[in-house]
């Protein structure tokens, strides 16, 4: 006994030496780096600053589904494929192209309901007639195939044209249009460059209220993004084609905000 408990004695300091090592480890090679680098944040001073860029979305999204139940998979496939062909072609005609069409999802999906079923009639002692299995039982009515489909167009002014063809064939699950940029990171080089300039204009002012000269950049990280705006337009699911062509509606799109900010660290002499 005595010697198991010199043994877990032993382990115990073993692991406690190689500890305390490791943590000798980690400072000496954070002295090093810093020694080799030449700077200590000690001797440091970190600014921080932001700047945005306005600019007009580019491209609109829509997202739809197409679903249809049947008894056999293949029928139901039969009328989400017309379905779907009369849009895509619909959507080519108005200058959409191949491309910019893509299937999101495709689903084929047994169709189950929980229906009361009866057993043979049966007559008791007494006369009464009753139904000894009577009960609920899941049982297969069909198949469900749906198709989603994802869209982009760039000619705004064909949208409510979209819009017609999408009601005309009884779409499910319309969402959108959804206004974007396509490539936010052209715009945030700009909000970049004007973040930095803000950075370094205050990093030379606090310096000189501190009485120090800046050194060399030790270090720097950007943040920011794009979010592009939520715009909630009313449903034109439910109206039919003649309404839409009485009054297309108005889609007003806007400006969309893309946001820089930057840290910079200086050291100081």
């Amino acid at each position: 006994m005595n010697k198991d408990k010199s043994t877990k004695a032993l382990h115990y300091a073993g692991a406690t030496f190689l500890g305390i090592l490791s943590i000798i480890a980690i400072i000496a090679a954070y002295l090093f780096i810093a020694k080799v680098r030449g700077w200590d944040q000690r001797n440091t001073i970190s600014v921080e600053a932001s700047a945005e860029e306005k600019a007009m979305p580019d491209i609109a999204t829509f997202s739809f589904l197409v679903k249809e139940k049947a008894k056999n998979p293949k029928d139901a496939q039969k009328v989400v494929n017309k379905k779907i062909a009369s849009i895509l072609d619909g959507l080519k005609k108005l200058g959409v192209e191949e491309k910019d069409m893509n299937t999101d999802s495709y689903q084929i999906m047994p169709h189950y309901e929980w229906v009361r079923v009866k057993g043979e009639p049966k007559t008791s002692p007494d006369g009464t007639i009753y139904y000894p299995t009577d009960g609920n039982k899941r049982v297969l009515t069909g198949y469900d195939v749906q198709q989603s489909v994802r869209v982009t167009m760039r000619d705004f002014k064909k949208i409510p044209e979209a819009l017609e063809l999408f009601a005309n064939n009884g779409l499910e699950n319309l969402n959108g249009p959804n206004f974007r940029i396509e490539d936010p990171e052209k715009i945030k080089e700009g909000a970049k460059l004007k973040a930095i300039a803000k950075a370094k204009e205050k990093a030379k002012r606090l310096a000189d209220e501190l009485g120090v000269r800046l050194g060399r950049i030790v270090s720097f990280h950007e943040g920011g993004g794009y979010h592009p705006v939520e715009r909630a337009y009313p449903t034109v699911m439910m109206k039919s084609a003649a309404m839409m062509e009485d009054a297309s509606p108005e889609l007003p799109v806007g400006e969309d905000t893309v946001r820089s900010s930057v840290t910079i660290v200086y050291t100081i002499k």
